[in-house]
């Protein structure tokens, strides 16, 4: 049994904002708990607040409401609530990102107030976040460099305007990956990508759903017959569009529920498609009635892009492994793909072939796609897994900094 150790993760998003990274941090450090650690973990104040304890809600620019007005953005309401893009001025200047300025100096002087810890734990998305270890020199503690997502491999944003831009930002991601004692990557295409072209000391740690949220469920809302459910936005980044889907559904007896906030372009789309009666929309959902509203549905619909990310992995897919239904996965040569084939949970097609999504949307409304449903190595995706990986890895980090090899290589 390893000893009890004091670690501080940081991490950006938390709840109860609600992203698949706030929720990974939130249920590592639990179950990190349950183990006998003592975990607290450094968010910014935009996230809104749970009462979560153990939890340093640190003061962000992007709160300030004066600020807000002076860049003409709207007042923060719920947290996750849809913004509009932020303009240019505060995404493409600041290198590796805005947050550099208007959180990371927060988020310093908490880690610096917390005092002596064994293990600091950096998460990203935003990538500024890891350079607060390297701003405490050669007194920090050991570190892991957490990557949800990639920084510079397949990245969620376009690179940088400037030729300057883009060198400081491929020195910072290198100087990261090399330095930490350990690197995770959310995805076994993040993990290969920081140990073939940085040279780190990187391992899967996958996100995963935490069963404790299945405890206690409401009763679903009733449901046409056969309903596919998709949780979230249909539209998003890496070329996610709904369009094919729309089309595929005209051919077929299916119904699409909907839950979660449509932008205008999604019921611009909607209404142009002339399905209204095979659509239903629920609106915002809170978590414990949509994982409800997953385990009522015939099937449940996972769309990704077309862009060809082979990282791209989204967030409920890990609450679709957990329901129990069939995953009609609108993916390909990604690792949502790679997941559902693995774990024998559903179809997998192409999500621009329109007859093949309207072939796989038949299986659902026959009743054949049970057939092709045998879960197995659920495992992997289901917490306390992940976090008795990070434990070892923390372990890992400790010892590696005991022994001196805390340099850049």
């Amino acid at each position: 049994m390893s000893p009890s150790r004091r670690i501080v993760a940081v991490s950006y998003f938390f709840p109860p904002f609600p992203t698949v990274g706030g929720h990974r941090w939130s249920a590592i450090a639990s179950y990190l708990r349950e183990m006998g650690h003592d975990v607290t973990v450094i968010t910014s104040r935009k996230m809104g607040d749970d009462g979560q304890p153990n939890v340093v809600r640190t003061g962000d620019l992007a709160t300030s409401a004066p600020m807000r007005a002076l860049l003409g953005r709207p007042a923060l309401t719920v947290p996750g609530a849809p913004e509009p893009p932020a303009p240019a001025a505060l995404t493409r200047i600041v290198v590796p990102d805005s947050h550099l300025v208007s959180w990371v100096p927060w988020a310093m002087a908490a880690l610096r107030r917390i005092g002596k810890v064994d293990c600091v734990v950096t998460s990203s998305p935003v990538e500024s976040t890891h350079l607060l270890p390297l701003a405490l020199g050669p007194r920090r503690p050991a570190w892991i460099a957490d990557f949800r997502d990639g920084w510079r491999f397949e990245p969620l944003n376009a690179d940088w305007p400037t030729a300057l831009q883009r060198r400081l930002d491929a020195r910072l991601e290198a100087r990261v990956a090399r330095t930490a004692e350990v690197t995770t990557g959310a995805t076994p295409p993040i993990v290969d990508d920081l140990r073939n072209r940085l040279g780190a000391r990187a391992y899967w740690v996958p996100n995963a759903f935490d069963p404790a949220l299945a405890a206690m469920l409401p009763e679903p809302p009733r449901l046409p017959r056969p309903a596919v459910v998709h949780t979230g936005q249909l539209s998003g980044p890496r070329g996610r569009d709904p369009r094919p889907l729309l089309a595929a559904l005209r051919r077929t007896d299916v119904h699409l529920v909907l839950a979660g906030s449509l932008v205008t372009g999604d019921m611009q789309l909607l209404e142009q498609a002339g399905i209204a009666d095979k659509v239903t929309h629920l609106g915002l959902l809170d978590r414990p009635e949509v994982l409800a509203l997953q385990r009522a549905a015939d099937a449940l619909l996972l769309m990704t892009g077309t862009d060809g990310h082979s990282s791209e992995a989204t967030g409920k897919i890990f609450e679709y492994l957990a329901s129990d239904r069939p995953i009609v996965a609108l993916a390909q040569d990604n690792e949502a793909a790679r997941i559902v084939r693995a774990t024998g949970t559903g179809l997998v097609v192409a999500g621009d072939d329109v007859d093949a999504i309207a072939g796989a949307l038949r299986r659902v409304a026959d009743g054949t796609i049970d057939a092709s449903y045998a879960p197995r190595g659920l495992g992997d995706f289901t917490y306390p897994g992940p976090a008795e990986r990070l434990a070892e890895l923390v372990e890992q980090a400790i010892a590696r900094h005991a022994g001196g090899r805390a340099a850049p290589r």
